[in-house]
């Protein structure tokens, strides 16, 4: 994200209620800035269906 102070947890908040009791591990990273300035996060995931 470009601005963790002000964003984390309205982008927590958003995480909770997409994945609900899903917990995978997370992390956030402050970047100084992504493609587009418009841009304010990045997310990437990786998921294994069984």
């Amino acid at each position: 994200m470009v601005n963790i102070e002000r964003d984390w947890e309205e982008i927590g908040r958003a995480h909770a209620e997409v994945l609900g009791d899903v917990r995978p591990a997370t992390t956030m990273v402050e970047v100084s800035g992504l493609i587009e300035d418009w841009m304010l996060v990045e997310i990437e995931a990786d998921a294994v269906v069984g």
